[in-house]
């Protein structure tokens, strides 16, 4: 049986984390902390971050349960599957129509045929791609971070004493930094954004894509890149199960 080859991103992120071969903290003896090189800093005031939750609808399970509202355009990027394809490829190769509500059961092979599964954070070359984009429509290079107080691969002893910021379904602790150290965190931030809040960029632990809001020429610029995989969405649109009412997953799919 072929087993599918390692993710190289996460491979890179591991060494770098052994003490022996890379810089950082050894993550399993302590989990990851921030490294004074990385310009990332753990934050004891949370004011900065308060403006979120007042914005986010609750237990609507639509996009704006995740992201915040008032922003001008929304955008939607899939993180993609292994061998780093598309969730538009994917959908394309199946027959499927790719849209903003696609789901990944809903664009792969019917019931009892292989499925694979897509990345739990945004792909390298996402992460390249976006950067710039954002750099571009924000007025400071640095901004705040929002990281999940449950992924197992921190340091949960040097994040204990730290305040964390308190919403209905998860609790974060706020970090500070240049926006070029997003790739430095274990797991993809759960909300990110600019001095100025001129976008932010949210996803959640359960999710195989991340949402993003901006202003209008900011998602002009990012769904015109493909790499970023992005479909136009906005804050009432669904965000759950079932929400693809385009695909039908029982349909039978023509080999190739």
């Amino acid at each position: 049986m072929d087993l599918p080859l390692p993710r190289l991103d996460l491979l890179i992120r591991a060494i770098q984390r052994c003490p022996v071969l890379g810089t950082g903290r050894d993550s399993e003896a302590h989990g990851w902390y921030p490294s004074h090189e990385s310009g990332l800093v753990p934050e004891s005031d949370l004011a900065p971050a308060a403006w979120i939750r007042p914005l986010l609808t609750e237990d609507s399970f639509q996009v704006r349960m995740t992201v915040p509202q008032g922003f001008e355009a929304y955008a939607r990027i899939f993180f993609p599957f292994d061998e780093h394809l598309t969730w538009t490829e994917m959908a394309r190769r199946n027959g499927r129509i790719a849209h903003a509500l696609m789901e990944e059961e809903t664009i792969q092979a019917a019931p009892g045929r292989h499925r694979a599964h897509p990345y739990w954070r945004m792909a390298p070359e996402q992460v390249e791609a976006l950067l710039p984009i954002l750099t571009r429509h924000a007025s400071s290079p640095r901004g705040w971070f929002l990281l999940w107080e449950g992924f197992g691969d921190l340091d949960h002893q040097a994040f204990r004493p730290l305040p964390k910021a308190r919403h209905p379904m998860r609790d974060y602790y706020l970090l500070s930094g240049p926006h070029v150290a997003y790739g430095e965190f274990p797991d993809d931030p759960n909300y990110w954004w600019p001095d100025d809040r001129a976008w932010c960029v949210c996803t959640d632990t359960d999710f195989h894509w991340a949402y993003i809001a901006g202003s209008a020429a900011c998602i002009r610029d990012v769904l015109s890149v493909p790499v970023l995989d992005a479909y136009q969405t906005k804050p009432e649109d669904p965000a759950h199960g079932g929400m693809d009412t385009i695909n039908n997953p029982r349909q039978t799919i023509p080999r190739p």
